[in-house]
């Protein structure tokens, strides 16, 4: 099943950006990439193979037809049961759905696994370990590399223990897990008894030709299309418009901002799914009377439009706490020049242990935030010198093209060893 000239697999949600953007990456190194996925890109991937995994399922038996009804109940009834644990631990009041789903993903795991393994991988990189995790352990026979995201590891796993067993056996049974995040490297062999030597923190950087600052003719057009006067200064809010990332706090700030401040704009993502909740924004401005300065980009955009938008912000903000890991949003927009007024959290100050320049504030509180936006907007030079500092910490940790060859490099010392394993053979 190992093929050491074989191609990379990449296992995953093809309908999220993440591991469609991965294997677009990973194909511009040079490397022929499969992914293998139930929920195929909506878009073609250039110069990359799309498999369906659901070809790969095989016929329910009777024993699963049985078993199958008994394991939804006990899918629902975990959340409740241990729904104050979950509290207690993630400072949320109610798991959202795909938290406690188990029973289909247990299930295809299996499909999946054959569907990898069926392409004879060099190495498979699974992305997200509540889902897909247990999928990437059981591709016995070649190198395992597997990626948390955030909210798997630090919430999915609160609210039912199925979660937890799924998650903590796929952890410990890959030969390499590789969170995006320097605090969650800290975190997984403590919460999941995983080896330290196991886990090591490789954050994806960011495309620094995508993502820089606008030019002044860039800046003009974003504005005339947007209806934002080209003097004005403009505040983003770098994550999507979801009330679980931050995104109501987020406009409360600015919209106080607004009312004490007649200079700044304010632009928000919306994001696939977002709809109902910019709908429910746009009325709250509107019955202030601010619906002028806030610009809300409707539904999915892409990674070089977000990129646009991105390098006209002077001051940009994220919300998101426990599960965020090193945000690819954060280090985008930070790339791009924007003053990052983000969330206290681990990772954060990692960051800024290695040169990030950013005010962190209590995300429950959006008064901070707010009264750190209206610092910046009347300290023009304490914004450039930061600016600088950013474009030396980008520089150095978080360049797409350093981070990607030692992310590929680390797995192929991997792929190696499992050579060495097969030719001693």
């Amino acid at each position: 099943m190992f093929d050491s000239e074989g191609p990379a697999v990449i296992l995953g949600d093809g309908r999220s950006i993440f591991p469609c953007e991965l294997a677009a990456i990973w194909r511009n190194h040079g490397r022929r990439v499969i992914l293998v996925t139930d929920r195929p890109p909506s878009t073609q991937i250039k110069g990359v193979s799309v498999v369906d995994s659901r070809r790969f399922r095989r016929r329910c038996t009777r024993w699963m037809r049985v078993a199958n009804p008994i394991l939804r109940c006990i899918e629902r009834a975990l959340p409740r049961l241990y729904i104050r644990r979950y509290q207690k631990r993630t400072g949320r009041m109610q798991p959202e759905s795909w938290e406690w789903y188990w029973v289909d993903h247990f299930w295809d795991s299996f499909s999946r696994a054959r569907a990898v393994l069926a392409q004879r991988p060099s190495f498979v990189f699974g992305n997200e370990a509540t889902g897909y995790g247990l999928a990437t352990a059981l591709c016995r026979g070649v190198p395992r590399i597997l990626m948390p995201w955030g909210g798997d590891i630090y919430n999915a796993v609160e609210c039912s223990p199925v979660v937890a067993a799924m998650t903590t056996y796929a952890l410990k049974h890959v030969d390499l897990v590789m969170p995006g995040s320097a605090a969650a490297a800290e975190y997984i062999p403590e919460r999941f008894g995983v080896p330290a030597a196991q886990v090591v923190s490789v954050s994806w950087g960011a495309d620094l030709d995508l993502f820089r600052s606008a030019t002044p003719s860039e800046r003009h057009n974003f504005c005339v299309n947007h209806g934002i006067p080209d003097t004005a200064q403009i505040v983003f809010n770098s994550r999507r418009f979801n009330p679980l990332w931050g995104s109501n706090e987020a406009l409360t700030a600015c919209m106080q901002v607004c009312s004490e401040n007649d200079s700044p704009y304010f632009v928000f993502l919306g994001g696939a799914g977002s709809e109902e909740h910019v709908a429910q924004a746009r009325i709250r401005v509107k019955a202030t009377g601010m619906q002028d300065r806030f610009v809300f980009l409707d539904g999915h955009i892409s990674l070089t439009e977000c990129a646009r938008a991105m390098g006209v912000a002077d001051i940009f903000l994220s919300f998101l706490q426990r599960g965020d890991m090193r945000s690819w949003s954060v280090i985008q927009a930070t790339a791009a020049g924007g003053i990052p007024i983000v969330a206290d959290i681990p990772e954060h100050r990692h960051m800024q242990r290695e040169g990030f320049a950013a005010k962190l504030f209590d995300a429950s509180e959006p008064s901070e935030c707010a009264a750190a936006i209206l610092y910046f907007l009347g300290n023009p030079e304490r914004m450039k010198s930061m600016r600088n500092q950013n474009k030396e910490f980008i520089s150095t940790h978080e360049d797409s093209r350093k981070q990607m060859s030692e992310m590929l490099n680390l797995i192929d010392s991997i792929r190696d060893r499992y050579t060495d394993k097969h030719l001693a053979r």
